[in-house]
């Protein structure tokens, strides 16, 4: 191949060839959190793990002993710390799958490497995240961080209402006749987020046909939040120079989230507190007598048979 004569201009070397020993560039962890602190919102970090309330076998999927009443998805959530990130690059598209279109609205969060100083726990802990762990905003008016759902919900005569996402407020409320009820009037919003409907007065009640409560439309406001979906960069390491000391150093967390309703939703519960044994309508009565097989009930006489 014929060798390429320079274009006439000023050529330059992308490394310069002076000096030889070229200088360190190191990263300023404690900088980069400072940023990060400096212009994030605060988050409150729930930490997941998989519920075993009433598993017997590790691999089993139905908790044959007891209901798991304060899991959700599956998982048992504490919170644990408070920290500041900056979110980025929302997205809201859809994208077409068979059947339908899949919601894959997402974000990215950058994280610092400590929780907060001032925060109410881990005070200053290093940040470790997890796929599946959920996060809540701190210092937002409740008004600004309400969003709005609405679902189709079975009235319980013996309890409160499961909905979807834990309520702070109602709006409307419609049943299957056309009636409608008010909060505060009808029904309140218990402790969990769901419907409580108040003794002595109006409610969906029993369908004579089914045997069940009516079904009624429900339009209410839960506080949004995040999941984190996905782990980009779990393990950023840089070098760092702290005096004469030149060392690989973990950076912060950059992660994708979810908002809650493209994650997921909350399992149907229970508020019966299952650390206690509680006997229902359900419970059977153990056998008192033991069968003999030796002994027969029932005598058939085989001449009568052809």
């Amino acid at each position: 191949m014929a060798k390429k004569k320079e274009a006439g201009k000023l050529q330059l070397n992308t490394l310069p060839k002076q000096p030889m020993e070229l200088e360190q560039i190191s990263f300023n962890l404690d900088k980069q959190d400072q940023f990060v602190n400096s212009h994030g919102i605060c988050f409150i970090h729930y930490r997941a793990m998989p519920s075993p309330i009433g598993l017997k076998d590790r691999g089993e999927y139905r908790r044959s002993d007891s209901l798991d009443t304060i899991s959700e998805n599956g998982f048992v959530y504490k919170k644990y710390g408070e920290f500041k990130g900056v979110v980025l690059s929302n997205n809201k598209s859809k994208q077409p799958v068979e059947g339908g279109l899949y919601d894959y609205s997402e974000a990215r969060l950058t994280l610092p490497r400590f929780y907060l100083e001032d925060g109410d726990e881990a005070q200053g802990e290093r940040i470790h995240l997890v796929q599946g762990d959920r996060l809540y905003l701190k210092n937002v008016e409740k008004d600004e961080k309400d969003v709005v759902n609405y679902q189709r919900v079975e009235y319980n005569p013996n309890g409160s209402d499961y909905l979807q996402f834990p309520a702070t407020k109602v709006e409307f409320v419609m049943d299957s006749q056309g009636n409608e009820y008010k909060e505060g009037v009808h029904f309140k919003i218990n402790k969990e987020g769901n419907i409580q409907w108040m003794k002595s007065k109006k409610n969906p009640g029993i369908d004579p046909d089914t045997g069940k409560g009516r079904v009624y439309s429900i339009r209410y406001r839960y506080e949004a939040h995040w999941y984190v979906a996905a782990i980009i960069n779990e393990l950023r390491i840089g070098n760092v120079t702290t005096g004469n000391e030149r060392k690989e150093s973990r950076m912060g967390y950059h992660v994708m989230i979810q908002r809650e309703y493209v994650y997921h939703n909350r399992n149907r519960g229970d508020s019966k507190d299952t650390s206690k044994e509680t006997e229902t309508d359900r419970t059977k009565p153990e056998q008192e007598e033991a069968v003999d097989p030796n002994k027969y009930q029932v005598k058939v006489n085989v001449n009568s048979f052809e």
